[in-house]
């Protein structure tokens, strides 16, 4: 079980440290780093045709697409992926890495993270014009389909369906923004793999808790692992 594999653990990894002062530093840092230059406001980078999308989108969300006025395109588009996740009544602050990190606290675990909340943000806020504009319509495209995917994607984790995941998490971003494919979890895992392979080359045990489009397809964590000769095991699906 999870409960016995965490208690047999000495270090447990996340993305990102789980603490209020992170918590706080991601806030503050978004804000910062996706501010738009002045004259530069998120109506500028999109056709009529996509503006009235996204006007709708956000309308739809409970959102005057003004509040999205001074956001350059990225912070606007993690914004659009989020709201729905919570208005479809999925908590982020219930995820599955709040608990194992609470987990480890009382546990007195050692806790890593692959990410400071600076390099997490920057992977976004370092995207060109063009991939930054590929993001946002993603976004809006995901956020059109409303929280039947939402539960699609929910129900498959539950019932351990790989082919579902990949194509729900990964398979539209690859085929049609692969730049924001590329930046988003690509190069996110080659850079998370080069530090789990350095730990595999010592002793003990550790456990690694990342987000579901990390784990699956031909350059998931499972994949490239497994490529290196390294014997990865299923257990837990129904």
């Amino acid at each position: 079980s999870m409960d016995a594999a965490l208690g047999d653990s000495e270090e447990i990894w996340t993305e990102l440290e789980m603490t209020p002062e992170n918590d706080a530093r991601v806030q503050q840092l978004a804000l910062q780093m996706g501010r738009a230059p002045a004259g530069r406001g998120l109506s500028t980078w999109l056709s009529p045709g996509e503006a009235q999308r996204l006007g709708q989108t956000a309308q739809r969300l409970g959102l005057q697409p003004q509040a999205l006025e001074p956001m350059q395109p990225w912070l606007a588009g993690l914004t659009l992926t989020m709201l729905p996740m919570v208005q479809a009544g999925y908590d982020p602050n219930a995820g599955v890495d709040r608990a194992i990190d609470a987990f480890g606290d009382a546990h007195g675990k050692r806790m890593r993270a692959f990410e400071t909340p600076e390099q997490q943000l920057g992977f976004f806020a370092e995207l060109s014009p063009d991939v930054q504009r590929q993001m946002l319509l993603e976004a809006i495209d995901e956020a059109e389909k409303g929280p039947a995917a939402l539960d699609e994607l929910s129900a498959a984790w539950e019932r351990g369906e790989i082919g579902t995941l990949e194509r729900l998490l990964n398979e539209d971003m690859r085929t049609e923004y692969p730049e924001v494919y590329a930046a988003h979890i690509s190069r996110r895992n080659a850079a998370w793999i080069a530090m789990l392979t350095h730990e595999l080359q010592g002793s003990g045990v550790d456990f690694v808790a990342v987000g579901a489009a990390h784990l699956v397809g031909d350059e998931g964590l499972v994949a490239q692992l497994r490529a290196r000769g390294i014997r990865v095991e299923r257990v837990g699906a129904r």
